[in-house]
């Protein structure tokens, strides 16, 4: 299966205004570029492993040069653009770990003398809110916390844009509080511990503002998988043989399509209902429909990438159980009872949110990017953090307070960890010796107890003396990769005029291309009209398709991600934006301002999921066998919990402070 980027722009860069200067690009740093064919053959694999170090002889520069990092004044990284996420300066060091050679030749170990309670590595949702839970258990507990990154929030990440002197807030990664009512107990306080008032959505998310606009769902049909391109713009939420009419399908495919959604029938009819719940858990979404359903190649053509967005990988790799769970088209025929108690195969999430129906509103501006603001408000003083729900999108984090001499917490960055070992290679002694990178020299830290809030993944290269079973299981949890986009538009009269809000692409670059949600804070205001200058937010789910397993699909998909220089996500962002709004007057060099791309190479943790995960529910779970204890050192992180959700990693960092020896 090919591994390199594929998409084809239908436009020509000069139509797609490639040469326009916006606020979108820094030049190489004059690093060398050495990619092609290297990186083609595999070379940057990601945190792949056969062993514990050495699976590559050699670090391949990224095209951008190493010391990319985006565009814009680095003291404040919210206000960078260009390409962020997992900037190239904070994979680095982590890549030559993972390729065995940072340690080449060996390296000196400076000693700080610095000595905490607690050592944080991961300055992430879970790893703040263990910050926050030890200090609450420890109030005079002295804590650091550090990070490879420039930021703070992992994926919770903050983008800011400036659109003729007015501020607007986006979000690099972690969206919304989602379904905030089935969280746990301890998720729940920590809202509440931070001012987070979820009820303020009802006022603050414009509810009606689709349909004030009129605004509708809509879906693309690309020319790769069909005769032409083709916006089809949906009756509300739903597509219907009116609003299919013009789509570039047979109309025997129309007509399976709509029976399918509207009209499906018992395609496990001989069977009894507990019987087609475990045919179910034994199919992925596409078997079902292609091989009980017999749908044409057009309409599973047409559905393939129906669940990226939310899942991160296509019906090809998706559940049949969990879809029949979410009440995805082809299941009301069977005729399941889901009753009020989650079905047991059906997926982590999918059974915590059983029957849970909340809108999708809790959001701030920069997603939950504000709550990390918010803890930090709460360890760190004087930083210029919020000090309330409310202040939150106008608050500016003066970057220089973080890590200040003195402070009870001290927040790191551009500090990667490169090894974490027990004092004199003991498990049973009493304090845990910290290094880190700055700058190529290592220093050493000391603390009595050491947190890794980090992409577990990462820790058997950080920690060497793990058990070996222990670093197989932690090994297991690669995450997925993926790019979340934010384009600054000078306005959205083409949304308006073809009447979208929103829309799913069946192929191509990038799956989604939505406008911002409309949320207003007592300070900041969203767009009021399509005048106006507005974000569109832009996904990429990077796992490759072609996998029943979509563990298979996540190494060629992160290889791209990390070959490809910006201008090739600029490239692909104006052309699909320009193919799909070009019916309402969209000029992609007069209308694009700027662009951000956050890109996830380590995105979100892999949810477990029939039927590839064959171990679950019962066990044993790799994230559970991973994430043991390991002297005065407990693991945190979503991936902890395999859950790519906010409370989930909450919880993973509740979890490891109570684990503490």
């Amino acid at each position: 299966m090919a591994e390199e980027n594929s998409y084809e722009p239908v436009h020509s860069d000069k139509d797609l205004g490639m040469g326009r200067q916006i606020s979108r690009r820094d030049f190489m740093d004059g690093m060398a570029v050495a990619v092609g064919g290297a990186v083609a053959a595999g070379a940057l694999t990601g945190c792949s492993a056969g062993s514990w170090g050495g699976i590559h002889n050699e670090v391949v520069n990224p095209p951008d040069g190493w010391n990319y990092a985006g565009a814009g004044n680095r003291s404040y990284p919210p206000a960078m653009t260009g390409l962020r996420g997992s900037a190239n300066p904070a994979m680095r060091v982590p890549h030559e770990l993972r390729d065995g050679i940072y340690w080449a030749g060996g390296k000196p170990v400076h000693d700080t003398g610095e000595r905490y309670d607690l050592i944080v590595v991961g300055a992430g949702i879970s790893g703040l809110s263990a910050a926050h839970f030890f200090k609450q258990k420890k109030p005079d507990a002295k804590i650091l916390i550090l990070d490879n990154h420039d930021d703070f929030g992992g994926h919770a990440r903050r983008n800011e844009f400036q659109a003729n002197g007015r501020l607007l807030i986006g979000y690099g990664g972690s969206q919304s509080i989602e379904a905030p009512a089935v969280w746990s107990p301890v998720a729940k306080k920590l809202l509440t511990d931070l001012g987070v008032q979820v009820q303020k959505f009802d006022r603050y998310y414009d509810q009606n503002f689709n349909k004030k606009w009129k605004l509708n769902d809509s879906e693309f049909f690309t020319r790769d998988l069909f005769a032409h391109d083709h916006l089809a713009v949906m009756d509300g939420d739903t597509q219907t043989s009116a609003t299919l009419a013009g789509a570039p399908m047979t109309e025997a495919a129309k007509v399976a399509f709509i029976s399918l959604q509207e009209r499906p029938g018992d395609y496990l009819g001989d069977m009894t209902p507990d019987q087609k719940k475990l045919k179910l858990v034994d199919l992925t979404y596409q078997e079902y429909l292609r091989d009980y359903a017999r749908m044409p190649p057009e309409v599973l053509n047409y559905l393939q990438t129906y669940t990226s967005d939310e899942w991160g990988f296509g019906i090809d790799a998706f559940g049949a159980i969990d879809s029949w769970a979410l009440e995805y088209p082809g299941f009301n025929g069977l005729k399941l009872d889901r009753g009020k108690q989650p079905y047991r195969y059906c997926g982590p999430t999918v059974q915590i949110q059983w029957n849970e129906d909340a809108p999708y509103i809790y959001h701030f501006p920069d997603g939950n990017n504000g709550l990390c603001k918010l803890m930090i408000g709460q360890l760190i003083p004087n930083t210029g953090a919020p000090e309330s729900m409310d202040a939150e999108p106008l608050a500016r984090i003066d970057y220089t307070k973080l890590d200040v001499a003195g402070n009870d917490v001290r927040l790191r960055l551009n500090a990667p960890a490169v090894r974490v070992q027990h004092k004199d290679g003991l498990v049973t002694a009493d304090e845990v010796e910290v290094d880190f990178d700055r700058g190529g020299t290592v220093f050493r830290a000391h603390a009595g107890h050491v947190i890794m809030a980090c992409y577990n993944t990462m820790i058997p290269y950080l920690m060497q003396d793990l058990p070996k079973d222990q670093k197989q299981s932690l090994f297991f949890g690669t995450k997925l990769p993926m790019v979340y986009a934010m384009v600054q538009l000078r306005n959205w009269e083409a949304w308006e005029k073809l009447k979208i809000y929103h829309t799913r692409f069946t192929s191509g670059d990038w799956v989604v291309a939505e406008l911002d949600y409309p949320v207003s804070f007592p300070d900041y205001q969203f767009s009021r009209d399509p005048s106006q200058p507005i974000l569109v937010h832009m996904i990429r789910m990077a796992t490759q398709p072609g996998y029943r397993n979509p563990r298979g699909g996540i190494g060629p998909g992160r290889r791209d991600l990390f070959a490809r220089p910006f201008s090739s996500y600029e490239r692909s962002i104006r052309d699909q934006l320009t193919r799909l709004l070009s019916g309402g007057g969209f000029d992609p060099a007069k209308d694009i301002q700027a662009i951000t791309v956050n890109r996830w190479g380590h995105g979100y943790a892999l949810e477990y999921g029939r039927p590839w995960a064959t171990f679950w529910p019962d066990g044993p779970l790799p994230a559970v066998q991973g994430r043991r204890r390991f002297g005065r050192v407990t693991i945190a992180n979503s991936d902890s919990e395999y859950r790519a959700y906010a409370d989930a990693a909450i919880d993973a960092s509740w979890r490891a402070v109570n684990e503490m020896a």
